[in-house]
């Protein structure tokens, strides 16, 4: 198989997310980028990157912007680690299906890492967005002309197909097709 690609399936307890290896190479960058910005270190090739505030990484949550302020104040550190752990643990199953060698890369996802792949993937959007991903405009026939655009692409579509066969109905044995929920 040649050129970009995402497919995602339901197998028993696992969630696998098929990427071409140019999709693989090229999130497991960006979620190398995303760790750089939540802790501050250095990119592989040398330039700090630019920091995530928690006001871009997390929404509002009250209505009152003083006390959502305070509240990412109050639980800004813990919400990040969160992230970076999801982050982290995302880049470890990404990895492992990358240097497989194998095309297309799979990338098999516990049923318990699900919600960490797609709070990596989620909060990885950050990167590219000039607004938060909540209340960002986003032109997607253009998006691929941005700077950014075709990781932002591949991290929008994987997210939506993990999603997907994560909700799918695991096939009966001896079913003809995968049901998918209602």
């Amino acid at each position: 198989m040649t050129g970009e690609f995402v497919q995602a399936w339901r197998a028993e307890q696992l969630v696998c997310l098929a990427v071409s290896r140019t999709v693989a190479e090229g999130l497991l960058g960006v979620l190398d980028d995303v760790e750089c910005s939540l802790t501050g270190r250095r990119r592989r090739f040398g330039r700090r990157p630019r920091p995530l505030p928690d006001r871009r990484l997390f929404p509002d949550a009250y209505f009152d912007r003083e006390a959502s302020e305070e509240f990412r104040a109050r639980h800004g550190r813990m919400m990040r680690n969160r992230v970076l752990d999801a982050v982290r643990r995302t880049s470890v199953l990404f990895a492992h299906a990358h240097e497989s060698g194998d095309e297309p890369a799979v990338v098999t996802v516990p049923e318990v890492a699900v919600a960490d792949v797609f709070c990596a993937l989620g909060h990885a959007q950050s990167l590219f967005l000039s607004r938060p991903r909540w209340n960002a405009l986003v032109d997607w026939p253009t998006v691929t002309l941005l700077k950014g655009g075709r990781e932002l692409t591949w991290l929008v579509t994987c997210q939506t197909a993990l999603a997907d066969a994560a909700l799918a109905t695991v096939p009966e044995p001896g079913d003809e097709e995968p049901l998918t929920p209602a």
